[in-house]
């Protein structure tokens, strides 16, 4: 993706691959974001299409992840944020 090799003792550069949820939808998002950073201090960000296998095997390991952490499935604990985050009341904007 980013024509280099990361994964060696070549170099300091890293790798970020970041993957996102939609809580109202329930559904894993349809891309990821990608961020080479360079050892140079460049930065480089790219985003990856998901086909749909690949959001069905993400959202299973999203939801084993989850219910690691919380005890929860990643929908009843996306639902709990939900409603919480609507009986907060927000703040006037000034």
């Amino acid at each position: 993706m980013f024509g280099t090799h990361v994964c060696t003792g070549e170099n300091d550069d890293t790798l970020n691959v970041y993957a996102n949820y939609d809580m109202a939808s329930g559904q894993v998002c349809d891309e990821l974001e990608v961020d080479l950073h360079w050892a140079d201090g460049r930065e480089e960000s790219v985003e990856y299409r998901l086909n749909a296998v690949e959001k069905a095997v993400l959202l299973r390991k999203m939801d084993t992840y989850c219910q690691e952490q919380t005890g929860q499935t990643l929908k009843d604990y996306s639902a709990q944020l939900l409603a919480e985050e609507m009986a907060t009341p927000t703040q006037p904007t000034m």
